[in-house]
């Protein structure tokens, strides 16, 4: 009564030219991240710099590039319309993905001072197609001009981390 064992070996295949080697689709190249504790006071509702950004430079321009962003913004205003912010990721100058807000409902009738804060969480996957340094930012607004938004009131910071994905 003979026993055949066998040995099963996992294989990682990627290319290999004379100067590179590529990762399998979905490895991860490189990890690059930026953090802010400063702050922000802006009344405007076109998007403006937050201070929070980095920069990653990849290594295929077949990469994606995966950002994660844990953000923090607090908003006042002392009329009935409301009080909130949004912020969104960039690439460069150009907006890409979801926005995130932070709001308190109009107040009717209710000119009280109105005061919001919260964090919110962006992610989106780029793709730039490049293998040139990118920056990637959060850009924030106030959602009308009475509202006073503050991007880390210094109390709490913000966090964007940039994951090279092979592509």
């Amino acid at each position: 009564n003979s026993m055949t064992s066998r040995l099963l070996v996992d294989k990682i295949e990627g290319k290999t030219t004379a100067n590179t080697i590529e990762m399998p689709s979905g490895s991860i190249i490189q990890v690059v991240s930026g953090e802010d504790n400063g702050g922000l006071t802006t009344s405007s509702t076109s998007y403006v710099d937050s201070g929070l950004s980095a920069t990653i430079t990849p290594k295929f321009s077949s990469s994606k590039i995966l950002v994660i962003v844990q953000n923090s913004s607090r908003s006042t205003t002392t009329t009935s319309n409301g009080s909130g912010t949004e912020s969104q990721i960039h690439r460069g100058s150009t907006a890409i993905g979801q926005i995130a807000i932070t709001r308190v409902r109009e107040q009717t009738g209710n000119a009280a001072t109105q005061n919001v804060q919260g964090g919110g969480h962006l992610n989106t996957l780029d793709s730039p197609s490049t293998t040139s340094a990118t920056t990637y930012s959060v850009k924030i607004r106030a959602q009308h001009a009475d509202i006073s938004a503050v991007y880390n009131d210094g109390n709490s910071g913000s966090v964007i981390t940039l994951i090279e994905v092979a592509g």
